[in-house]
């Protein structure tokens, strides 16, 4: 088919109406062609035979499958070894060696515990969120090849919706159980064929409002939500157990918090045919009940679509991208956060109505305003994208590039998600076993060690805790750093200050549009919506500051050289104190001198049991999870970047404030805010007065929100919410860095003064078990080729 037409033969096509025939010659659909290039690109389809059916059995399709099943095979790997650790390793630790490891994580059995049940309940969703009118129902059903969302079907709705594979066709509709906060399943609405569904999605969406009516009556008057009489399939959430030698772990998560209810549309959708699930959303912005089942939704998801309307000025409708990347940057703070904002890809769709000479300035806007405000965002995330005509080609039975470059960002996504799942779990599994063993290695060695070589291990592990005591608790120790914070603090105000009167940010500060206030209810509470609306454009306008001045990232720069100057030797002793820990005895006793442990174990094939990769790696491995100190944040990310120890440090400190430490700000606003609307009398009028009345009001106190910044001491507590966290946690480091070196100090101590013979043979069980479970983890690591 091929060789029917060829490029060249495409290229001199000179009208739409020539090309309309040589269709017809090819039997060629033209289904929604139009114009001359619509015809061009449905035959250039035709000519590389790009279609449906060769598509199915798709590379894209093929790693999506691929990345799933390596993902459950995997994932039970690791439960499996979770349970064990937890069995034979953290449930029979001495005193002495939980004290070190409570220092590294204070709840180590619960987290445990927590990521065998978020492994064993692990699903793979991909929200769809966005702009209102932007066409995510559109490009849904364009994803799915099937008209399944009604477009503009959640312009009247707050609800979630999450389409699933499945031979059992029907719509399950759930009402949040606030008393029980769980969604309790409502009768399930049978569909028949699939053209049923827009019409059974909204009968679901009814039956969900009538039934938060009625639960919320029945709850004011005490009493019990009641389900229908002949439903029996109740969808809760399935209480999981998994078990090794008798040790059985519960494994049941509780539901999102979704207070508008959720619908799941059950269907045998292809392209869910491997596991993952569709997430479609309310627009952004459109209500704010319905934006925080947004934000709700948010830390489950594996990845973002976000859908852009290029028709807004600028492409983006900034105020609320700001509010998602907010939550997105705060959300799962902690060692296995799931969601992050490299997770996601942003669709400009109604790419067809701008026009040719419009789009290069369109697209540049875009990527711009999204570098500023999306962190890490490049170009490859990015699509233009026309659903419309897309669509088309797909009726016709044919996938565009367009489509195809979805699907390849989508199945990229995954991979990338479920890749960073493992690995974040596992080294942080490592991390508290390597330090397990080299404490117990600690007591085999001294009751195996003459008097001699004991003493003289002793001492030198000793001095290296000891020296690194000295450098922290020296109260001085911060003096340096405190007063670069404290200096950058002045000339941050200085600048917002300036910012804050200047022309640009007054006026985006008091010209506000109905278009800015896309609500499509009845408004309860005022005050909320309007700090909301006036909190998302300041935090908004904070990014353009940020971007267009470089002090902010000077001040990060100068923290850091500080930090790696300051942390440097402490850090040393203890990455020593670590190697030496990690020594046996058959190498300390053909050792004369101690301090030449260090350079011995990095040069050596193994350190329990797993393989040494050189110095250089190593330390930075150390560094990006927190193995030497216990005081980073465990996450992977530090260690594949090739940290040193000291760049770990400071990128733990100051990593991802940029952007971040602003949410706290809008406390400014608020009092503004509720000043003004105290004075205000509302009542249940019609949507669009309402909305009018917001405008009315935002215009009203936009002068005094103006005065209130344009003062140096507004402007400064603005300054602290980026420079205080900072402070805080470089002075909450130091702390922890003493409680692990008091911890080592402790346990060496004891070892000096205690007969720990008899524990011998129970060290070094414990030592083999541990060098078995970390070289299994490691080949889980090596399967996703990021090994330790």
């Amino acid at each position: 088919m091929a060789s029917a037409i060829t490029k060249s033969e495409i290229d001199e096509i000179k009208s739409a109406r020539v090309a309309r025939n040589i269709c017809k010659k090819y039997n060629i659909d033209s289904t929604g062609t139009k114009t001359l290039q619509d015809f061009k690109d449905r035959l250039d389809l035709f000519r590389r035979d790009a279609t449906i059916e060769n598509y199915k059995s798709s590379y894209c399709k093929r790693r999506i499958q691929a990345a799933i099943t390596k993902f459950e095979e995997s994932k039970l790997q690791v439960i499996n070894l979770s349970l064990q650790a937890k069995e034979l390793i953290f449930q029979e630790l001495q005193p002495e060696i939980v004290d070190i490891v409570n220092v590294i994580d204070e709840h180590y059995l619960e987290n445990i515990n927590n990521q065998i049940a978020n492994f064993y309940n692990m699903k793979y969703p991909i929200l769809v969120a966005g702009e209102v009118s932007a066409g995510k129902s559109s490009l849904i059903n364009l994803i799915l090849g099937k008209s399944v969302l009604p477009v503009g079907h959640l312009h009247t709705t707050k609800c979630i919706c999450q389409l699933h594979y499945s031979i059992d066709s029907c719509l399950k509709p759930f009402i949040w159980n606030k008393r029980d906060k769980k969604l309790e399943p409502l009768q399930p609405i049978h569909i028949d064929k699939v053209s049923d569904l827009v019409k059974k999605i909204k009968s679901a969406q009814d039956l969900i409002s009538k039934k938060k009516i009625s639960t919320n009556a029945a709850e004011e008057g005490h009493s019990s939500l009641q389900q229908d009489e002949d439903y029996t399939d109740t969808e809760e959430t399935p209480v999981l157990s998994t078990s090794v030698n008798d040790i059985t772990v519960n494994c049941d998560l509780p539901d999102v918090e979704l207070t508008s209810g959720k619908i799941e549309v059950h269907w045998s959708f292809d392209f869910l045919k491997d596991g993952i699930f569709l997430v479609d959303s309310p627009g952004i912005g459109e209500t704010s009940l319905a934006t925080q089942q947004l934000v709700n939704y948010l830390p489950k998801a594996c990845s973002l679509v976000y859908v852009i309307n290029p028709s807004n000025a600028g492409g983006i409708l900034e105020d609320r991208l700001v509010r998602l990347l907010r939550v997105a940057q705060n959300t799962g703070n902690g060692n296995f956060k799931r969601f992050s904002p490299e997770s996601a890809i942003f669709i400009c769709n109604k790419w067809d109505l701008i026009s040719d000479t419009n789009r290069p300035k369109v697209e540049e806007s875009i990527k711009k305003n999204l570098k500023r405000l999306w962190p890490g965002f490049h170009d490859s995330q990015l699509i233009l994208l026309s659903s419309q005509i897309t669509a088309n080609h797909l009726k016709a039975g044919y996938i565009s590039d367009d489509l195809k470059t979805v699907y390849s960002l989508l199945s990229q996504l995954l991979e990338d998600s479920l890749k960073k799942t493992i690995v974040n779990y596992s080294c942080w599994l490592d991390t508290l076993l390597k330090v397990v063993a080299h404490r117990y290695r600690l007591l085999a060695n001294c009751s195996r060690l003459d008097q001699k070589n004991r003493i003289s291990y002793l001492d030198s592990l000793i001095n290296n805790t000891s020296s690194a005591k000295t450098v922290v608790e020296n109260q001085d120790f911060h003096i340096g750093i405190e007063k670069i914070i404290d200096d950058n603090t002045e000339q941050i105000t200085t600048s917002l200050l300036h910012f804050f009167n200047s022309n640009k940010f007054k006026f985006s500060m008091t010209h506000w549009t109905l278009d800015d206030i896309p609500i499509r209810e009845k408004v309860t509470n005022i005050e909320d919506v309007i700090s909301k609306l006036i909190d998302d454009r300041f935090i908004r306008l904070l990014t353009v500051w940020e971007d267009h001045n470089n002090l902010l990232k000077q001040f990060y720069v100068k923290v850091r050289k500080s930090l790696d100057s300051r942390y440097e030797q402490a850090l040393k002793e203890l990455d020593d104190l670590e190697n030496k820990l990690a020594v046996d005895v058959s190498i300390l006793n053909n050792i004369q001198d101690l301090e030449n442990v260090s350079s011995l174990i990095e040069n050596s094939s193994y350190a329990d049991g797993i393989p040494s990769k050189g110095k250089g790696l190593r330390r930075s491995l150390l560094a990006g999870l927190g193995v030497v100190t216990g005081t980073l944040s465990g996450s992977a990310v530090g260690a594949t970047v090739g940290l040193t120890i000291a760049d770990g440090v400071g990128a733990a400190v100051v990593g991802g404030v940029i952007g971040g430490a602003t949410a706290g700000i809008g406390i400014i606003i608020t009092i503004i805010v509720a000043a003004a609307v105290v004075t205000a009398i509302w009542s249940a009028s019609k949507i669009n007065r309402q909305t009018k009345r917001i405008l009315h009001v935002l215009e009203k106190i936009s002068p005094k929100i103006l005065s209130e910044l344009a003062q140096k001491n507004k402007a400064r507590q603005v300054a602290l919410n980026y420079t205080n966290p900072v402070k805080e946690s470089i002075e909450n480091m130091r702390r922890q860095m003493i409680r692990q070196v008091e911890a080592n100090e402790t346990l060496i101590n004891q070892v000096n003064q205690k007969d720990y013979s008899m524990a011998r043979d129970i060290a070094l069980d414990k030592i083999s078990i541990i060098n078995k479970l970390r070289k299994n983890i490691n080949d889980v690591l090596n399967s996703y080729d990021c090994g330790i």
